[in-house]
């Protein structure tokens, strides 16, 4: 079983250092739980941030929350969500008076544009990782290329998205053999 002080520094660590914003998190989050930790497997991981686009709010700190109470229940959840809000807490009264300065600084600024472009090759890792435990076989890979054309090219709504996929694999996806009964 995690400890409470396990998930507390995990999610300390992801809320101290994962500069760039949700897509930044999730990387550090799947590298953490997943594959440093074996805490969760990578279906899971994809399930928890799948909740957390469902849920209002950051999809980082749903899923943070979910994974917590995947492992922990309440106590773990209210951990994960406490420990990844600190972090950033803390760093945005200790600077929002310096924003305007910073932000005014050449050589920020450049460095600003640089940690942007980092964060696009971050989420391509998480986008890829996710597909890779989540889009198996033919309808997934069909929902996952439909979802991604109506988004980018029709600019259909999330939402609308994630629930007429879900439908769909509820009705295209359900198995085709009634569970076999286990008898003592």
């Amino acid at each position: 079983m995690v400890r409470l002080r396990d998930l507390a520094s995990v999610f300390l660590k992801i809320g101290a250092l994962g500069f760039g914003g949700p897509f930044s998190l999730l990387a550090i989050m799947q590298r953490e739980v997943v594959e440093l930790r074996k805490w969760m497997t990578a279906e899971d991981f994809a399930q928890c941030v799948g909740i957390g686009t469902l849920t209002p709010g950051p999809i980082f700190f749903a899923a943070a929350v979910f994974i917590g109470y995947r492992l922990r229940k309440i106590r773990g959840a209210i951990v994960c969500a406490f420990s990844t809000l600190l972090p950033s807490f803390i760093l945005v009264i200790a600077i929002s008076a310096l924003y305007v300065e910073i932000e005014a600084d050449p050589a920020m600024a450049a460095a600003l544009n640089g940690i942007a472009a980092g964060v696009v090759g971050l989420l391509a890792s998480v986008v890829l990782q996710i597909a890779k435990s989540t889009v198996k076989g033919p309808w997934r890979g069909i929902f996952a290329g439909i979802t991604f054309v109506a988004l980018v090219y029709l600019n259909a709504d999330p939402v609308v998205l994630i629930v007429g996929a879900g439908l769909a694999g509820a009705w295209l996806l359900r198995p085709t053999q009634p569970a076999q009964e286990t008898r003592a």
